[in-house]
């Protein structure tokens, strides 16, 4: 779970979502618009700091994040026991993007491109993961 504060004039959006690069370079774009933004992979951390963090404005979630409950029990728990948080549903990589340019939109004069973001997260993931680090790593463990 990572907490970052920004300018507190404006709201605090959670992202509830369980793949780290898509989460950082999410909130990466909305703190980039002024937002205060918490980031969990959890509906359980995200649970946690809706009852003990920050005050949350925005929850986004991932309908499919990877937790017991999933990210559509998590909306009707916020909805029940947070109903101020306005909650916002998302899927598709395009879906998150979109997203957070209508957030970014409401509260920044000229917000990158939701195509920016999207292209942005399938590049990060396009990179080779490991690499060298990862093959000595390996070699190391079996002796």
């Amino acid at each position: 779970m990572r907490i970052a504060q920004t300018d507190s004039t404006h709201q605090t959006v959670l992202i509830v979502e369980n793949e780290v690069l898509v989460r950082h370079a999410l909130a990466e774009y909305l703190r980039g618009c002024g937002f205060s933004v918490v980031e969990t992979a959890t509906a359980l951390e995200a649970k946690t700091v809706m009852q003990r963090g920050p005050g949350i404005d925005v929850m986004l979630a991932d309908a499919g994040v990877a937790d017991g409950e999933g990210g559509f029990a998590l909306a009707q728990w916020t909805r029940r026991y947070r109903p101020g948080v306005t909650v916002v549903m998302t899927s598709t990589l395009a879906n998150k993007s979109e997203a957070v340019a209508g957030l970014c939109g409401k509260h920044h004069p000229s917000p990158p491109a939701a195509s920016f973001l999207r292209d942005r997260i399938q590049a990060m993931r396009a990179r080779p993961k490991g690499g060298a680090r990862t093959g000595n790593a390996s070699k190391r463990a079996k002796g």
